[in-house]
């Protein structure tokens, strides 16, 4: 009798191990088919930033919300059982939609795509970015400015006038790290969402206060940007700027005709400043159609930090700083001094 409940217990004990193990090796199963067989039913490509710092469970949301793999629990689970969250790359990426974790993780093993970094410097013109593009070797460089002149998806972007090139002065002056391969609409998304991401709460709040559109805070910080050499400078530059709009005096800055110019010259003749064109504030009363550059977020702040007076002029000494005066006399006589 003892020696049959004895045996019992081990055919019981035996069928007890069978389930633990069968339960084992079912959760094994389930773990390899979503780490390496079970995948989004998309198919595409997508290109994304994986920032630097990033933990593996952002990581997993990123590729996640992008349609790359379907789940960030087993993405973060398998980094864990692997110990491999700090071997993953930062960078940008050209993924495939609709891969298993286990090709996320290897992808994300051999580092960034294809990419170039470029620098756009505070103040440069469609025209110029182009240029920078192109000796970058990116793609959409070649139709980059027709693109930019007829493509603004930013509601601030537009004021009273119709300005002639629809994106200057919001593709955001930074440097981007950017695929080979984007198109020009792509190279244009990138910059106009830095604008927007730039142009903090902040920012806005402060711009409603002072009654300042968005528009116009751009198109008076590309003015600043261009006409100001040191940032020092700039609250000043904006100073005046905000007096003569009060007044509703000919802002008469160089860098507009420079502007219409499109070539930087080191002293305006009298006929450059006849010319016709909406963008002449030295015919024109009140703010050019749109930006003349893309202004840095230093000018932007300056603009908001500037208020209308008493200095009404200002010339530029040799070394790039200005002189500011409140009379057209004391502003002739500091022309003098420079010259």
């Amino acid at each position: 009798m003892e020696s049959r409940r004895r045996g019992n217990k081990i055919t019981l004990w035996i069928g007890y191990v069978m389930i633990v193990v069968t339960i084992f090796m079912l959760f094994i199963w389930i773990g390899q088919y979503f780490y390496q067989i079970q995948k989004p039913d998309v198919d595409g490509t997508v290109v994304i930033e994986i920032p630097a710092n990033a933990t593996g469970a952002e990581i997993g949301e990123i590729l996640a919300e992008n349609k790359v793999i379907t789940s960030p629990f087993v993405f973060r689970a398998a980094l864990a059982v692997k110990g491999e969250s700090n071997n993953l790359q930062t960078g940008h990426y050209r993924f495939k939609q609709g891969i298993t974790v286990k090709e996320a993780i290897i992808e994300l093993h051999k580092g960034a795509n294809d990419f170039v970094t470029v620098t756009i410097p505070e103040g440069y013109t469609v025209a110029q970015i182009s240029q920078v593009l192109k000796q970058a070797g990116i793609q959409g460089a070649k139709n980059f400015e027709q693109e930019a002149a007829s493509y603004g998806p930013l509601p601030y972007m537009y004021g009273a006038e119709t300005a002639e090139i629809k994106g200057e002065g919001f593709l955001f002056a930074d440097t981007y790290d950017i695929p080979k391969e984007y198109t020009a609409k792509q190279l244009c998304d990138l910059m106009y969402e830095r604008t927007d991401e730039m142009l903090s709460p902040e920012i806005r709040k402060k711009a409603a206060e002072k009654n300042i559109s968005i528009h116009d805070l751009m198109t008076i910080a590309s003015m600043v940007e261009r006409e100001a050499k040191f940032k020092e400078d700039q609250v000043l530059i904006s100073s005046v700027i905000l007096k003569r709009l009060a007044l509703d005096m000919p802002l008469q800055i160089d860098a507009t005709i420079q502007y219409i110019l499109g070539k930087t010259k080191a002293e305006l003749s009298i006929a450059d400043t006849k010319i016709e064109s909406s963008y002449n504030t030295y015919l024109r009363h009140g703010l050019p159609p749109g930006p003349i550059g893309a202004p840095g977020i230093s000018a932007i702040k300056a603009v908001l930090d500037a208020s209308p007076g008493d200095y009404l002029y200002y010339v530029a000494k040799p070394d790039g700083h200005h002189i500011f005066t409140k009379t057209l006399q004391e502003h002739e006589a500091a022309i003098a001094q420079v010259s």
